[in-house]
């Protein structure tokens, strides 16, 4: 999708950003008038579903995507919220220019049905999967995904430099239950907990998760 839309608008046009890690970029109930393109890192987003908003699948969006295109075409606000990961480096682009290329290139219209069907596929995929997942094991897969984006140190520990809202937001729990578990972990001795930053103490307690 991406490729073909820098075929006919020019990307690189658009300024470079790099938010710190954790930075809330929008949040959900926001009427989306520009995209994050991700250049380099990834963006955690954070889906509220259901009749009150209550229930999070948290999704992320990785170099080379543009994300939240399933708004495109709406005047309903966004249901998600998007959250800076570690390193990202992005690109707001103004929706319409993206909606005018569309209109002007039918051959992308195609590719963005095709891309939000597969896209609405992972979703509901992901949905079922961890709805079946307990706050446990959501923390150690947001701790595992978050250890891919920073090398280990020379005695194989991760230094993970993260928000508490951050890893809430990866996770699809609340800060408190995050909280709760981080203590958890800590106190048997997989991670270390520090001001602004967690230590893994134990990278084999999470590898298995990512």
């Amino acid at each position: 999708m991406v490729t073909a839309l820098a075929g006919v608008l020019d990307l690189d046009a658009y300024a470079l950003h790099r938010p710190a890690a954790g930075q809330m970029l929008s949040r959900a109930g926001a009427l989306a008038k520009q995209l994050p393109l991700v250049v380099a890192g990834s963006i955690d987003a954070v889906l509220h579903v259901g009749s009150q908003g209550n229930l999070v699948i948290p999704i992320s969006f990785e170099s080379g995507e543009l994300a939240m295109v399933s708004t495109l075409f709406s005047d309903k606000p966004g249901h998600a919220d998007l959250v800076a990961g570690p390193g990202v480096a992005l690109r707001w682009i103004p929706v319409p220019d993206i909606e005018r290329c569309l209109l002007q290139h039918r051959e992308l219209l195609v590719l963005l049905v095709r891309f939000l069907a597969q896209r609405l596929r992972e979703v509901q995929s992901r949905e079922r999967g961890w709805l079946e997942r307990g706050v446990p094991e959501r923390v150690c897969v947001a701790i595992a995904r978050a250890m891919h984006n920073v090398p280990a140190r020379e005695d194989g520990r991760h230094w993970l430099e993260t928000t508490h809202e951050h890893l809430a937001a990866r996770s699809g729990v609340s800060r408190p239950k995050l909280s709760m578990e981080l203590k958890r972990l800590e106190k048997d001795g997989h991670l270390r907990l520090h001001r602004g930053a967690i230590e893994i103490l134990r990278p084999g307690k999470f590898d298995a998760q990512g």
